[in-house]
């Protein structure tokens, strides 16, 4: 006997073959559903209702999953070789309904089914979850991790460029040590002062001559116009030095060059920064304290830089065709005993001027480093001095509220200015070489006549004190920094009159400074920033 399965009614019955051949045929097909049920789909793993075979992969395939992949891909998904539907060859096999399974035959039974299903999905999404949980928490720990790494490689970092500084200043100061017993040391000869020689102040003499005849003749067809000052407005901020000591102090812009910006600050650090790039070029590194003058040669590629820890240092770039290039420090001025609050370059090119509050100033060469002249134990501590743009003359402003111009060809004092009630921080000549203006720390602002010599205005400016001054290239314009940027501008020949005012930092301003015929403005803070000013595009 053999079971055939009622189509109508869902149970077996018997039935005896008519003839031997009828029961070898029906042991036939048997075999060949048992062959059926053990040939899988290489995807899924379960028995195709539409069997596909492939002779490149000798694979069988459920027809309609390995058609989509095939159509996506165009490879085999189990060896990943190329495959197509051509290469698919369908599989003859019998497609008789499989009976359901007997607990598939009654509500209850599928009923029990799903709650299985059920409680299978249930188990699955906890384990998930619980997977979830656990790597949050593995990758949270992770960036933690990360974090805390960062910050000592930050500081590691930091800690070693404070030792390569102090290195560098150690090996400086050994150097530059005098023995105990007092004696000098062997380059103290070398450094004797060398005295303004004949020849000397006759250079100095014919390149005063030079200049005031050419001065007279100069014109500026590109100065910016008092509208256009008054548009000044300020294109970016920059933070270049360190958090930690906050506050730039002192500010130079080249002469020829408004994308060079020299700062120094209170972290000791001088910063070369490109004004179009706006990137610094290089941080200098050598002080010991608070830097308080910067200044950039006007025809070569160096630097000076003055320092609290009464040092003058001569920065030379390594590559006199390239202003980016690296600067090393060529030569370390140890003449005075105090801070150092002043520097100036004299018209020559050759020489330049550092002013102290241990009541000297002297006047150094730039290619060797040695003293020239050094001028001691005045009657007062100079907060500021300046060469005349002639050279001939220098002026200095003193703690006794008072300005005091030297003559350089005869080397004496030529004339006193009094007339400030407090002390004089800062003080600038006007280009043409008959303007002088002062700054004191009453936030009052004096401007001088000196060919007669007058103060001839008084603006009261703040009540702050007065801690910038400068006129631009031309003499026109005069920028005051004290708690905002004043820029005023020559209304007749004796008198200037406000153009405009910035008020773009948040703390003191402790330096400003033109660009190329006052078409840009720079400026610096105790809150840390260098702002660029632009006259912006007209509408």
């Amino acid at each position: 006997f053999s079971l055939v399965l009622c189509p109508r009614f869902n149970f077996a019955r018997p039935r005896c073959p008519s003839s031997v051949t009828d029961a070898v045929g029906t042991l036939g097909q048997a075999d060949h559903l048992a062959a059926m049920s053990t040939i899988v789909c290489a995807v899924t793993g379960h028995v195709p209702e539409e069997p596909v075979f492939s002779p490149k992969t000798g694979h069988i395939y459920e027809k309609r999953i390995i058609a989509k992949h095939c159509e996506s891909t165009g490879k085999c998904p189990v060896t990943k070789e190329d495959l197509s539907k051509d290469d698919l060859v369908d599989v003859k096999a019998n497609k008789a309904v499989r009976p359901r399974p007997a607990s598939a035959t009654s509500i209850p039974g599928i009923l029990s089914l799903l709650q299985s299903e059920w409680d299978a999905l249930m188990t699955e999404t906890y384990e998930l979850k619980t997977h979830l949980d656990t790597t949050r928490k593995q990758l949270s720990h992770a960036l933690y991790q990360h974090d805390a790494a960062c910050r000592v490689i930050a500081r590691l970092l930091r800690d070693r460029d404070q030792s390569r500084a102090q290195v560098t200043q150690l090996r400086e100061e050994m150097q530059n040590m005098r023995p105990a017993n007092g004696a000098a040391p062997a380059s103290q000869s070398e450094e004797a002062e060398l005295g303004l020689t004949p020849d000397i102040i006759q250079r100095m003499a014919d390149i005063a001559k030079s200049l005031s005849r050419t001065r007279k003749q100069r014109h500026f067809p590109n100065l910016a116009p008092i509208a256009d000052v008054k548009r000044l407005a300020c294109k970016s901020s920059h933070s270049a030095h360190q958090s930690t000591a906050p506050g730039v102090l002192c500010l130079d812009v080249h002469k020829t060059d408004d994308s060079r910006i020299l700062t120094g600050g209170v972290d000791s650090q001088v910063i070369l920064f490109n004004r179009e790039t706006e990137k610094t070029v290089q941080k200098l590194v050598g002080h010991t304290k608070k830097v308080t003058s910067v200044l950039f040669h006007p025809t070569r590629e160096v630097l000076l830089s003055a320092s609290q820890d009464a040092t003058v240092r001569v920065w030379k770039c390594s590559d006199a065709t390239k202003w980016e290039a690296p600067y090393d420090c060529a030569h370390i001025v140890r003449r005075h005993e105090g801070e150092v609050v002043d520097l100036s370059i004299h018209p020559l090119g050759d020489y330049f001027l550092s002013a102290s509050r241990d009541k000297s100033w002297a006047v150094h060469d730039f290619t060797t480093g040695r003293c020239v002249r050094h001028v001691k134990d005045v009657d007062n501590t100079f907060g500021c001095m300046k060469f005349h743009p002639d050279g001939l003359i220098l002026a200095g402003g003193n703690e006794e509220k008072t300005v005091t111009v030297w003559d350089i060809k005869e080397q004496v004092t030529v004339a006193t200015l009094p007339g400030h009630e407090d002390r004089i921080e800062v003080l600038s000549f006007s280009e043409n070489g008959y303007y002088l203006a002062t700054g004191s720390r009453d936030g009052e602002v004096k401007l001088w006549d000196l060919r007669k010599p007058l103060n001839i205005q008084t603006l009261q400016v703040s009540k702050d004190p007065i801690t910038s001054l400068r006129f631009d290239q031309t003499g026109q314009y005069l920028a005051v920094g004290a708690n905002v940027v004043q820029i005023y501008n020559f209304e007749t020949k004796s008198s200037l009159k406000l153009t405009t005012e910035l008020k773009d930092h948040e703390a003191a301003v402790t330096g400003v400074c033109f660009g190329s015929n006052a078409h840009t403005l720079a400026s610096t803070s105790m809150d840390r920033t260098l702002r660029l000013y632009t006259i912006p595009p007209a509408a």
